[in-house]
């Protein structure tokens, strides 16, 4: 695999344009993503933002965009779409895209405020959310019959913020032989079935795990912990001095920034706060002494070193190259869900860094919802709706706003309750409620109502009666259950083996809430189905 920009095959001018920006090492994102999309391949990206995604699509858009403009007649018009979850992400994306679009002559544009119309800046790759982009082709400010290249950067959250409608339509207006690649952090339930229909054959990145043998022994992989905060932008070099002024005496603070001129930058602000700084390159000496040392390279620190993460790790490499011996990375909101990633994936244990709250019985079971909303939830949608409040609070005065809401509403007083005498007949049970889950497997996988059953009752060990409905799909499968023991299903499932495939369950993001077994309180919205590409 390439290890350099050069080795990937894009123009000389990316390659330029990367290092102007402080970049000499592609992200392992990027290695294994740009080579595919320059060939036109149809791709699946399990990442977020963080991991680089936008420069591993935008690069070979714009490669693509580039030779069309040097070699065909007729070019004019929208050639490449991208569609993201909102208007402020159209903007940053559209920003970061057209800076590099410019070393070659290629115009960007995105459907947000502040940015001229496509149609009369003549841009070739335009970037919106599916609301303002199916808003602009029914206003026939934007035609999509010519677009050879359409990306769904950030699907999972897509669904989530109820866009997966308009999606839809949008992919049924886009040629069936133009190139399609889907980013997304969370796979299943809607987009899972999104893929099925208009990438079936795609290639994933990075791609599914082989499954190992029953019979060959599992490795041991030693438990490692890591320290997080969540910070913006803006308050990333407060939050490092802080870290770094409260280093015991002799403790080397080492800081990593994803980039050459961005550790350039840290590395002046640290000095005029009074810290003697020094920017090292990956594998050089360490200086002795009592500087900090700030690098976009991983060094050899000491043992005992305070490692910080200016910037989110690119990918597992990088995290276990910084972080194998503990440390803090400090991570933006929109960031935070691409950590979660390749921390998993390396089996990281994270702890999130801020001053704990004194327990109290009373909040208990409100905080234990807290902790099951984070677990469970797509909190990766929830940040780009939070996201433009954190430019004017902190993340934790936000979490404290929303946290009144929601106990001002679970706490508002009811109808008075009626007393009961003791010859009056006990109100009757209500009927269990039901959620619908997503099980990674299918008929293709031979798989039958009844092994669900078993692997349910046997791995989660619950009743059979707590399941409700089984739906066998192709590639996937969707099960009712009792809402009290889904969280236990998910846990006891993911990871085990069905006929011969790794079974992966999580809670299906489309909704959907049973109000009793098997029944459905709101309808499945029909789609026209289309032939996959």
């Amino acid at each position: 695999m390439a290890e350099l920009f050069e080795e990937l095959g894009l123009r000389p001018e990316f390659v330029a344009a990367a290092r102007e920006r402080g970049y000499t090492v592609p992200t392992g994102l990027q290695r294994a993503a740009i080579p595919v999309l320059r060939r036109r391949g149809n791709a699946l990206l399990h990442a977020a933002a963080g991991a680089g995604t936008v420069a591993a699509y935008g690069l070979a858009l714009l490669d693509q965009l580039a030779g069309g403009v040097e070699g065909k007649e007729g070019t004019a018009g929208v050639k490449a779409l991208v569609l993201v979850p909102t208007d402020a992400d159209a903007a940053r994306t559209a920003s970061s895209l057209a800076w590099f679009g410019r070393k070659v002559g290629v115009r960007v544009a995105a459907l947000a405020a502040g940015w001229a119309d496509p149609a009369e800046s003549g841009a070739g790759l335009v970037v919106g959310s599916p609301a303002a982009v199916a808003a602009a082709v029914r206003g026939s400010r934007l035609k999509l019959e010519g677009v050879e290249a359409l990306v769904v950067d950030g699907a999972s959250s897509i669904f989530s913020l109820d866009g997966g409608e308009e999606l839809e339509t949008l992919v049924t207006l886009v040629p069936r032989d133009a190139q399609r690649v889907v980013i997304t952090a969370e796979i299943g339930g809607a987009v899972e079935e999104f893929v099925e229909r208009h990438l079936r054959r795609a290639l994933r990145i990075p791609p599914i795990p082989v499954e190992v043998p029953e019979e060959a022994p599992a490795e041991e992989r030693p438990i490692r912990r890591v320290d997080y905060q969540v910070v913006i932008e803006g308050e990333k070099l407060q939050a490092a001095a802080q870290l770094i002024a409260a280093a015991e005496p002799g403790r080397l603070p080492v800081v990593y920034c994803r980039s050459a001129a961005r550790a350039e930058m840290v590395a002046a602000e640290l000095a005029l706060r009074g810290y003697a700084t020094v920017v090292a390159e990956g594998g050089a000496e360490l200086p002795v002494g009592g500087e900090v040392v700030v690098s976009a390279g991983v060094v050899e620190a000491p043992a005992d070193a305070l490692v910080v993460s200016y910037d989110v790790p690119f990918d597992v490499e990088q995290l276990l190259g910084r972080h194998e011996r503990g440390g803090t990375i400090l991570v933006t909101p929109r960031e935070l869900v691409h950590l979660r990633l390749i921390a998993g994936r390396e089996g990281f244990q994270l702890r999130s860094v801020g001053a704990a709250l004194p327990a109290q019985e009373s909040l208990a079971a409100f905080r234990s919802r807290l902790r099951a909303a984070l677990a469970e939830e797509d909190i990766g949608a929830q940040l780009l709706v939070l996201e433009p409040l954190f430019q004017e609070y902190s993340p934790a005065e936000v979490a404290a706003a929303a946290s009144a809401l929601l106990r001002r509403r679970t706490q508002a007083p009811s109808a008075a309750p009626v007393a009961r005498t003791a010859a009056a007949p006990a109100a009757p049970l209500p009927a269990p409620s039901y959620v619908r889950l997503f099980v990674g497997v299918g008929s293709r996988d031979g798989i039958v109502p009844s092994d669900l059953v078993g692997a349910i009752t046997g791995e989660a060990q619950v009743k059979g009666a707590q399941i409700g409905r089984i739906e066998i799909r192709d590639t996937f499968s969707i099960v009712e259950v009792e809402s009290e023991i889904a969280t236990r299903v998910i846990q006891a499932l993911n990871g085990i083996t069905l006929k011969g495939r790794s079974v992966r369950v999580d809670f299906d993001r489309r909704g959907g809430t049973a109000t009793g077994r098997g029944g459905v309180e709101r309808p499945r919205r029909r789609i026209p189905r289309e032939r996959s590409h």
